[in-house]
């Protein structure tokens, strides 16, 4: 496991009465006391890896003959061989609607494409990329304003009985449901350089999707005020009347802004900071790129 979606699968597993035979961090993780701690709790056997794939582990592991195993935030790929080791197989938690989000950073996709509900799925794993079949899976609400901090909030609260219905029915010998290839799409693993603001480009609800989709935790959508960058945590859409103009454009009108002119129209940015000075307002005229 790997954070806060593993600990409410683990609190939950417990309080089922599921025996939980040792808990796998990366060794890193076994420094985090908001992580452990919990864990030491619960009673739990924790124990830090450093590659889930090395042989030593894989005989380690196999030795003590699990019945399953439940990955949460896990982003190393399994090999055949440790794949192989439980008697009813590993069960992936994954937070997207499958087939249509398999890869990376599911979550932040589903709020950058608009998407109303995000999709959270429990897969039994196989060599594919999130391809195994869905041995349960649930929809959560997306509102407009949520950020990728809230939407994972509710993705940790949601998964605990996913995942105990994805165990019911493997110990009972279901073998899932088969994704349909046909609607499969990948969606690769975000990083920063992927979240420039390009105004020109973007209409003002993408801009608003993009910035809520990697705001904190993450470090943010960005632009450039000349060569300092401008870093955007929280945008607002405009309902009540549009401003148009030069894409990129910073504008203040009857004291409210800054307003950045979109593709279509303006938006607000409510929280943001610029490189050097963080106290900095944006000039009114200004223009971002």
């Amino acid at each position: 496991m790997n954070g806060d979606r593993g600990l409410a699968v683990c609190n939950a597993l417990v309080a089922a009465g599921i025996d939980i035979d040792a808990v796998y961090l990366p060794a890193a993780m076994l420094k985090k006391e908001v992580v452990v701690a919990p864990l030491a709790r619960l009673g739990l056997t924790v124990v830090g890896i450093e590659n889930v794939n090395d042989p030593a582990f894989i005989d380690s592991v196999a030795a003590r003959r699990p019945d399953i195993f439940a990955v949460a935030g896990f982003s190393t790929i399994f090999s055949t061989d440790l794949l192989a080791i439980p008697r009813l197989g590993t069960l992936n938690l994954h937070a997207g609607r499958l087939p249509q989000y398999r890869g990376g950073s599911p979550l932040n996709w589903q709020i950058i494409n608009g998407e109303s509900e995000a999709g959270l799925s429990v897969i039994r794993m196989d060599a594919g990329i999130d391809t195994g079949n869905v041995m349960a899976a649930g929809l959560i609400p997306i509102h407009i304003d949520d950020t990728i901090a809230d939407v994972h909030a509710k993705a940790n609260a949601a998964f605990p009985a996913l995942v105990l219905d994805a165990i019911h029915r493997m110990t009972a010998g279901s073998p899932g449901e088969r994704q349909d290839d046909r609607l499969a799409g990948y969606w690769h693993q975000r990083n920063d350089g992927d979240g420039r603001i390009v105004w020109e480009r973007l209409n003002a609800r993408a801009v608003h999707d993009l910035v809520r989709a990697i705001t904190r935790p993450y470090n943010g959508a960005y632009c450039y005020l000349g060569d300092r960058m401008v870093r955007v945590f929280r945008t607002s859409l405009l309902n009540s009347f549009p401003v148009h103009g030069v894409p990129g454009r910073v504008v203040y009108l009857q004291g409210l802004g800054p307003l950045v002119i979109c593709q279509d129209k303006a938006i607000l940015l409510d929280d943001y900071s610029i490189s050097e000075n963080n106290a900095q307002k944006l000039p009114n005229g200004a223009h971002l790129r």
